[in-house]
């Protein structure tokens, strides 16, 4: 992008796609919702269907209560979902469950739509660029690649980077939901956060509580006429 124009940088998770949820649900599948659980006594008399189900909620609900630490008010999952290390978290993620997860996660609501006419605003009006800047790795950008044509991205440039703060290498504007990409904006460029419970407390330029909201001609005209 050599034309001039400034760069509008988005984010997927979080901004795009229900990371959290898609992953919620893979790890309920994979270390609680156990079919394992063994439908006798101590005396191996068969128990009944019902009382079956009622030991396996009871057991469901002792498990997650052990495991899963609710409201996800931080940013890092490790605060909330119980694993061996961080190289069992990056395994099940990027190794074991990619495409369950990143590929198979549903977006918010019409945001891909939005990101798409924000692209077509700032290129119709000359105003910006729009590029989507993702920190993913191994197995899990094949995986995203599948989430962003699933449901019709139409955004011509897509980077992938190690670390949140190298976002910032690549655009002017940032729209993200991670904290430490805001920590590390540089001061002649702008974020705009989109709100969830684990990133109240991180500083941002504006904030929305979806990216839907971000697609305002008068605001989009505003932030980049004024750079």
């Amino acid at each position: 992008m050599n034309n001039g124009r400034k760069v509008l940088g988005i984010s997927i998770n979080g901004v795009v796609r229900d990371f959290n949820s898609q992953f919620d649900k893979w790890y309920r599948k994979t270390y609680i919702n156990n079919n394992s659980l063994v439908n006798v006594d101590e005396s191996w008399n068969v128990l009944p269907d019902s009382q079956v189900d009622e030991l396996r909620q009871a057991e469901l609900r002792k498990m997650s209560d052990e495991k899963i630490k609710l409201p996800v008010d931080s940013y890092d999952l490790l605060n909330h979902y119980n694993f061996d290390n961080k190289e069992q978290f990056e395994t099940f993620i990027n190794e074991e469950y990619p495409f369950q997860i990143y590929g198979g996660a549903e977006q918010f609501s019409r945001s891909m739509d939005f990101i798409n006419m924000i692209q077509i605003f700032g290129a119709k009006n000359k105003l910006f660029d729009t590029v989507i800047i993702s920190k993913e790795k191994d197995k899990a950008i094949s995986s995203t690649f599948h989430f962003l044509s699933k449901f019709g991205c139409k955004i011509q440039r897509i980077l992938f980077v190690g670390e949140n703060y190298n976002k910032w290498n690549y655009c002017d504007v940032m729209i993200d939901d991670c904290p430490e990409t805001f920590e590390s904006k540089p001061d002649n460029k702008m974020s705009i956060k989109i709100n969830h419970s684990y990133n109240v407390h991180s500083e941002s330029d504006y904030s929305f509580n979806s990216v839907n909201e971000v697609y305002n001609e008068n605001f989009l005209t505003k932030i980049f006429s004024s750079r």
